[in-house]
């Protein structure tokens, strides 16, 4: 099974045929900052209390299964890639680009993969 979903961020552009779906509305975050969880969304992911945000996670589980393309974006970063081939991918080249170091976003999509891939 080829997993076709991808962190990017917020000031990035969708590739063709990807779905965009925001992290600040997976109700793992406080209010739009997608960098602090919830207590209920942290440690590991089967400890989770959180039911609407364990939904958000088997719903993006469900769509790597179905082989469909799927964009996860943060708030908290402008890019998820800093190389200059990357510049292309942005909708703002003027504006700095911003990438936090302690993003959950690529945390949040390996979970999904290995969830995807177990069952």
């Amino acid at each position: 099974m080829k997993f076709q979903l991808i962190h990017i961020g917020i000031k990035e552009k969708r590739l063709k045929g990807f779905r965009y779906k925001r992290l600040i509305n997976s109700g793992i975050f406080r209010g739009n900052d997608t960098r602090q969880k919830l207590i209920d969304c942290q440690g590991p992911f089967h400890g989770w209390t959180n039911a609407s945000a364990k939904n958000w996670v088997y719903a993006r589980v469900r769509e790597q299964k179905e082989g469909r393309k799927v964009h996860i974006v943060c708030d908290c970063c402008d890019t998820r890639c800093m190389s200059s081939s990357c510049e292309h991918t942005l909708m703002d080249k003027n504006t700095e680009n911003r990438r936090n170091p302690n993003c959950y976003g690529q945390e949040l999509v390996d979970l999904i993969i290995d969830l995807a891939k177990q069952n």
